[in-house]
């Protein structure tokens, strides 16, 4: 089922079979349920503050009295009916008349209120704005994310071992974000813009384009890091962990605390870097598929080695329970 059918369920869209269809989905499988819920959350959120507002009282009483005086509908639509010969006529106004002191019908102190008006809107208006933005991009990302988890789950699935995509120890593919074109390449993701967070790329002039695993394969060597870079801005991915020195490649487990890709999240002179959205908060893929949208404050100091290995390094972790998620252009020695 995909996830039109999973909106239709909730919003009763769907006819009897269908919908009977996504409650024996909810009752197989767990994860499709999260999902699901997740979705109710997040259509609960846009339904809030959505109250009807009533009408003017007496709006009916006064429209009617309107339609008893088809007179006055005479005189508006038709002007070659005469005015009335003691009607006022009205005098043509210069442009600021009341203000530079004639007859005031429009007062400096109308101006200035008007003007505290428009300041009182642009105030709430546009951090409302600020915040919708962050709201919808922290939403794509998140989207994009679970995207790429669905992605590495159903590679996983598809090997004996149950293991999600090694990072090579050697040659064009031994960077972290070789992952995302080896998705791309094997048809598990089918839009390249998935792999990538959009928020983290908006401090780049020009964000490189992604590199498929055919060119980084048959690019000359001189060639091979300046491809490599436009892996930058993919989502970080775990380096996998070395037996008997050996690279392994992360195991899918269904582990809750076990991260596997994250948002954009750097480390430099050791310190941790989160990078793209504006309150230092990111998104990050656990291996039950599950996503968290984090801040480092929020995770005990043992987990912030989710992007250091047990020896303090940017690198493969040291045994199978040691992850570590890693910029794109990373490498795991």
């Amino acid at each position: 089922m995909t996830r039109e059918h999973w909106l239709g369920y909730l919003m009763g869209a769907l006819d009897e079979n269908e919908h009977a269809s996504v409650e024996q989905q909810i009752a197989e499988d767990p994860r499709a349920a999260d999902e699901i819920e997740h979705l109710r959350t997040h259509l609960n959120l846009m339904s809030d503050g959505l109250d009807e507002a009533a009408p003017p009282v007496g709006l009916a009483t006064r429209t009617c009295a309107l339609l008893e005086s088809p007179g006055l509908f005479a005189e508006i639509l038709d002007p070659s009916i005469p005015e009335h010969e003691n009607a006022p006529t009205l005098r043509e106004k210069q442009p600021f008349e009341a203000i530079a002191g004639g007859n005031p019908s429009f007062t400096m102190m109308d101006m200035m209120v008007a003007i505290g008006a428009c300041v009182a809107a642009v105030a709430i208006f546009f951090p409302a704005l600020a915040s919708s933005r962050m709201l919808a991009t922290r939403l794509q990302c998140e989207n994009n994310l679970r995207q790429v988890g669905f992605a590495l789950q159903e590679f996983a699935t598809g090997n004996a071992e149950k293991r999600y995509p090694a990072v090579a120890s050697a040659g064009p593919l031994s960077v972290a974000g070789a992952f995302a074109p080896r998705l791309l390449n094997d048809g598990y993701l089918k839009h390249p813009e998935v792999v990538r967070c959009a928020e983290s790329l908006q401090n780049l002039s020009q964000p490189q384009q992604l590199p498929t695993v055919e060119q980084l394969l048959n690019a000359p060597e001189s060639d091979v890091e300046r491809l490599q870079q436009g892996l930058a801005t993919v989502y970080n991915y775990n380096l996998g962990n070395l037996r008997d020195g050996e690279l392994q490649a992360p195991l899918m487990k269904g582990r809750s605390s076990y991260p596997v890709a994250s948002d954009t999240v750097i480390v430099q002179d050791g310190q941790i870097a989160p990078q793209g959205h504006e309150d230092g908060r990111f998104n990050i893929l656990f291996d039950d598929g599950h996503v968290e949208f984090i801040s480092l404050e929020d995770l005990p100091s043992s987990m912030k080695h989710y992007f250091l290995n047990d020896k303090g390094q940017v690198a493969a972790g040291v045994d199978e329970d040691d992850a570590v998620i890693a910029n794109g252009i990373a490498h795991p020695f």
